[in-house]
């Protein structure tokens, strides 16, 4: 009867401290979220952190008064309406009038502008301004999906335009010229040699301007 007494005791015992102890818990651990775009060094391998390059207008004399131009093509991936024809960087400028035209590389170009001449204007309707022209352009730039304009001056837009995967920024600028309704520009990315990205925005920005009168104006003929 004792010994039994004894494991009773003893169980009951048992009992009370398990009762009386707290429930073990595991404790609750943050579970890290990571991004690629955070990740020391990455941004520097997709050229995300590239410097921007030289940029702004040349050559506008101590006055101001000329045209001026924008930075040749020194890499690939670069397009410019400042580069020679002959080479694989060049792209057509634009007019914002939709009467103007050039001379041209194609014969039928040059014919239209001969008898163009011959029978006067082709359009009569009235001239947008230079300073219509460009808020034309800031509007469609400002629209564009992830488009940043860091500078606007009298003939200049500059914008940056980073691709929405790698984070890569684009350079572009526009100069507006004093001497014809013509529009320059110049895309260049901080990383990177591929120049399909930029041929594909400067068509889609092209496009949208389109409805107001903007077109490419071809090879100009020197």
């Amino acid at each position: 009867m004792m010994l039994l007494a004894g494991a009773i005791s003893r169980r009951a015992l048992l009992s009370c401290v398990i009762v009386s102890t707290p429930a073990l818990r595991t404790p609750a651990v943050d579970v890290p979220t990571y991004s690629l775009k955070g990740l020391p060094g990455l941004g520097s391998f997709l050229g995300a952190d590239a410097p921007r390059p030289e940029l702004g207008v040349i050559g506008k004399g101590k006055d101001g008064v000329k045209s001026g131009r924008l930075n040749f093509c020194d890499k690939k991936g670069c397009i410019s309406s400042f580069s020679p024809p002959d080479e694989d960087s060049y792209v057509p400028p634009w007019t914002y009038r939709p009467g103007y035209n050039t001379g041209v590389v194609s014969s039928f170009a040059a014919r239209k502008a001969q008898l163009r001449g011959e029978t006067g204007p082709e359009d009569s309707s009235p001239q947008k301004s230079l300073e219509e022209a460009l808020e034309d352009l800031e509007r469609v730039v400002s629209a564009y999906l992830g488009a940043t304009i860091v500078k606007k001056e009298p003939r200049y837009l500059y914008a940056e335009f980073p691709d929405p995967i790698t984070g890569v920024v684009d350079d572009v600028e526009f100069l507006f010229s004093l001497d014809a309704p013509i529009v320059g520009y110049r895309s260049q990315p901080r990383a990177g040699s591929d120049d399909k990205r930029g041929r594909a925005r400067i068509r889609d920005l092209r496009k949208a301007l389109a409805p107001a009168g903007w077109k490419s104006v071809g090879r100009i003929v020197e």
